[in-house]
């Protein structure tokens, strides 16, 4: 069966592979398709694409991962899937969120007595955006913790003493944003928000009727129970269920073989995507 995965990142947010190493990992694991979601930036789709291109048989598409102002962590993927085109997405004010919060961060960490040297968070960065995990590698580095996770546990983390709140849309403008450039927006790992899952429904449906047009159902974090209700609940709302790996390379324990053998979904839930997006958008 040909398999997408609708959720990876790279080394233009904090995944360890360049969008060309993704398109070989991919194309080699034995996926039709992978979506490129680096976090609140589009920067590595086109060297993502242009690799796509010379890859026979394998669709990139192109993508991006937006933290929106929700409950827990809220996180909405935004699609690029129509054939016919759309328009580049302007992220550049999340950029500015995004260097707004670093600056926090900053600041926090040397008044708790734990600095990082900007000069070595800017190198495990590279050529991508700048976020937390760079942070926490810099920490480790510096001897201050251990281990990636110790150092959201203890410092970065929401309610820990360096924690820094960025900036960010709220749902239906995320939608809007997604929408008003012919993107599709799909709400990522669901589980994430924190809530009871009979409060779902009705936010979804709400979200739904705002534009959202997927679910992804199918996640590493969400157990097969969860998996299930998710479906019905995407199912109920008339929502698109998708499944990605959200792929991390080194920076998590998930392969990019992960959609392969955890999702039942095929090459039709592009259509499904393409054909919601469309009835969502102006004539």
């Amino acid at each position: 069966m040909r398999k997408i995965d609708f959720h990876s990142h790279s080394t233009f947010s904090d995944g360890t592979l360049e969008p060309y190493q993704l398109v070989a990992a991919a194309a080699s694991a034995g996926l039709a398709g992978l979506a490129l979601t680096d976090h609140d930036t589009t920067e590595g789709v086109e060297l993502f694409r242009e690799a796509g291109s010379r890859k026979r048989g394998f669709l990139a598409l192109g993508g991006c991962e937006l933290s929106l102002d929700f409950r827990g962590t809220t996180h909405l993927l935004g699609l690029d899937v129509l054939p016919e085109g759309s328009r580049p997405l302007d992220l550049g004010f999340l950029q500015r969120f995004r260097e707004e919060r670093n600056e926090g961060l900053y600041k926090a960490l040397e008044a708790i007595g734990k600095p990082v040297s900007r000069e070595r968070v800017m190198s495990f960065s590279g050529t991508g955006q700048t976020g937390k995990p760079h942070f926490a590698k810099a920490m480790i580095e510096a001897g201050w913790v251990s281990a990636r996770q110790e150092a959201f546990d203890l410092y970065l983390g929401l309610g820990r003493p360096a924690y820094v709140k960025k900036r960010r849309l709220s749902p239906p403008e995320g939608i809007r944003l997604m929408l008003d450039s012919g993107w599709c927006p799909v709400l990522a790992h669901p589980i994430s928000l924190g809530l009871p899952l009979s409060e779902y429904p009705e936010i979804l449906a709400d979200w739904k009727a705002r534009g959202l047009v997927g679910l992804e159902v199918w996640h590493p974090s969400h157990s097969p129970e969860v998996s299930e209700r998710f479906r019905l609940m995407a199912k109920e709302t008339g929502l698109v269920a998708t499944c990605g790996s959200d792929y991390h390379g080194a920076n998590k324990d998930v392969p990019l073989t992960w959609t392969l053998e955890y999702s039942p979904l095929t090459w039709d839930t592009l259509e499904r995507l393409r054909d919601g997006l469309r009835e969502r958008l102006p004539a």
